[in-house]
């Protein structure tokens, strides 16, 4: 009995200290795994010749996870059903449904498909070739994609190489070589036979391999290219100890060519004009919104009434040209709770020639806002009060600018002597000269324009009546101040660029990538921009072929590639009452000191922003 208890104890305590032992503290990890999977083995074997089965079975020393490898992974020669691809342990599966194409060289590129279970290492890059043929093409050409207006890097788009040299075989023909683009743009076009090439980049939306869709990017190179390879000097460098250099090794390392190619992506002018929506929030004004800029003024007839004046609206229009405000001026129109009319404008038909276009259109109003409103109007009408609101300029006002009037409506008359500018010399104010001109588009501005002095201090006054507008109604009188900003709140940047191209137009782009100022740049290549706030900048060059003063987009049935941007490949910043000087020289420009600088993080669809 005693033997039997004393076990027990023993069996206890032994227990307890294992289990005192267990618990002192855990095992340190190692090292992150930062390694991607390694291929091992496959069947066939890589760069194999005469396969004919219908199965790639591709082996890695670790588990594996396959991520998108419907969107990421690519097939070349293109194949009309896509194959299975599945991942299972440490294997990636191919299966493919319909019979590979007799003595072709086939790639597998599984971009950053493939990654290791445990830490997420991503497979960047890698692919698998085999031939049904006796033998390999092994030739290959890389290169970038970039936006054509921003040279943000494109990612996961088509680049194609063509053999058949023909303009119409992107739009007619699949290519027999085909790659997409990572994240940051690159790409590489692998088993390639000998022999020219045209190079396109295309964002395939139907996933046809032709560039049948209206909507779709390109981007094309001009000349063909002839795949190749050269054997270039590697330096290598052994050291005796950390700090000690003992030999320099220089090894020759196989380079395919051309490995820098760079194509430039648009979407072409592709849509068609046409009246997106139109509106009658107010009574006496239509609205008509389009999708594109009109290419003429907006032609308007009303149809179900005849208006008691001639003129019977007035104009007004906006700086895209692609919304119209007709201001109702003939108050028998106005009063018409429906108004049909029609409109005329142009349209490209299928030869790309401009015709007219007629839509006939119900215009309708009367809202419970408008009841409400017009129940506010009555309350005026009866204490007698019905203003023109005006929204004077004030405040502090920038050199180089003029202040503006806003007004509610078309005006009708403008009676200068009703205003009085005048500026504060010493302690009292002095009429001085000004005129007032009418924006040719925004017809509802007026510009307040004088020969501002840095610094200087304005007085506004404004009579009853200096303005009344078509519909009769006048101002009430207004007094403000101007305030000019000091030369010294500003800085000055001075470009003196060289090797600029024909018709150069510099434009200064503030940090959101808004065209702040611009100009065209002289034969000897010096533009200073005067007065500009302090910040942070970028310079950019843009080739202005039809001197239209913006960039213009190109043409793949006529051949036309868009207009070339070039940007100045570092931040500029502008310090209040300081120059700036920015040598640039235009032939030394490199795309990827921009890009890598400034666009890395920016990759987007931000295509042809305007």
């Amino acid at each position: 009995m005693l033997k039997n208890i004393s076990f027990f104890v023993v069996i206890i305590l032994l227990i307890l200290g294992f289990s005192h032992c267990a618990n002192i503290g855990y095992p340190e990890g190692g090292p992150a795994d930062e390694t991607p999977p390694v291929m091992v083995n496959s069947t066939p074997p890589v760069n194999s010749t005469n396969f004919d089965g219908d199965e790639v079975v591709i082996e890695f020393n670790e588990l594996i996870v396959l991520k998108d490898a419907f969107q990421k992974v690519v097939v070349s020669p293109p194949l009309n059903t896509p194959p299975v691809i599945r991942g299972m342990g440490n294997k990636v599966t191919v299966s493919f449904e319909e019979e590979l194409q007799p003595g072709a060289t086939y790639t597998i590129d599984f971009a950053d498909a493939i990654q290791d279970n445990n830490e997420g290492n991503l497979l960047e890059g890698f692919s698998f070739s085999f031939s049904t043929g006796e033998t390999q093409d092994s030739l290959e050409v890389s290169g970038h994609v970039f936006d054509a207006y921003t040279h943000a890097p494109v990612a996961g788009v088509m680049v194609m190489a063509h053999s058949n040299l023909t303009d119409t075989a992107l739009t007619n023909v699949v290519p027999p070589r085909v790659a997409k683009t990572n994240e940051l743009g690159e790409f590489t076009i692998r088993n390639l036979a000998e022999g020219q090439y045209r190079i396109y980049a295309l964002e395939d939306m139907n996933r046809d391999y032709k560039f049948d869709q209206p909507g779709e990017r390109i981007a094309w190179l001009r000349e063909p290219v002839e795949p190749s390879f050269e054997y270039r000097d590697r330096i290598d460098s052994l050291f005796t100890d950390s700090v000690t250099l003992d030999t320099v090794l220089i090894t020759k390392e196989l380079a395919y060519i051309p490995d820098s190619l760079k194509l430039f992506m648009f979407q072409e002018d592709y849509k068609e004009q046409y009246l997106d929506s139109r509106a009658r929030k107010d009574r006496n004004r239509l609205d008509f919104f389009f999708n594109r800029s009109l290419e003429k003024k907006l032609e308007v007839d009303v149809i179900n009434a005849d208006p008691e004046k001639e003129s019977w609206f007035v104009y007004e229009g906006t700086p895209q040209n692609d919304t119209v405000m007709v201001w109702l001026s003939d108050s028998s129109l106005i009063a018409r709770d429906s108004l049909s009319v029609e409109i005329v404008y142009p349209v490209l038909d299928s030869l790309k020639n401009y015709v007219d276009k007629r839509d006939t259109l119900n215009m309708f109003h009367r809202t419970v806002e408008e009841r409400r409103r017009n129940k506010r109007d009555d309350e005026e009408k009866e204490t007698g009060v019905e203003p023109l609101r005006v929204r004077s300029p004030g405040g502090n006002l920038e050199i180089g600018s003029n202040p503006r009037f806003n007004f509610p409506a078309p005006l009708a008359d403008v009676y200068l002597d009703s205003i009085e500018l005048s500026v504060l010399v010493d302690t009292v104010y002095s009429p001085v000269s000004f005129d007032l001109r009418q924006d040719s588009v925004r017809i509802r501005q007026f510009m307040l324009v004088h020969d501002w002095q840095p610094g200087a201090q304005y007085q506004l006054e404004v009579d009853s009546a200096a303005f009344r507008d078509i519909y009769g109604r006048v101002n009430v009188p207004s007094k403000g101040n101007l305030t000019v900003k000091q030369e010294d709140s500003y800085g000055t940047l001075y470009v003196d660029a060289s090797g600029m191209p024909e018709n150069a137009l510099l434009q200064v782009l503030n940090n959101q990538e808004v065209v702040v100022r611009q100009g065209v740049l002289p034969q000897n290549g010096k533009l200073a921009f005067r007065f500009i706030k302090p910040g942070k900048y970028f310079l950019r060059l843009l080739e202005d072929e039809n001197r239209n003063g913006k960039w213009d987009t190109g043409d793949f049935s006529e051949g036309s590639q868009p207009e070339q941007m070039l940007y100045y490949p570092d931040e500029i910043e502008i310090r209040a009452n300081w120059d700036q000087m920015v040598p640039w020289d235009i032939n030394n420009y490199k795309v990827y000191d921009f890009v890598n600088r400034n666009r890395v993080k920016k990759n987007s669809r931000n295509s042809n922003r305007r």
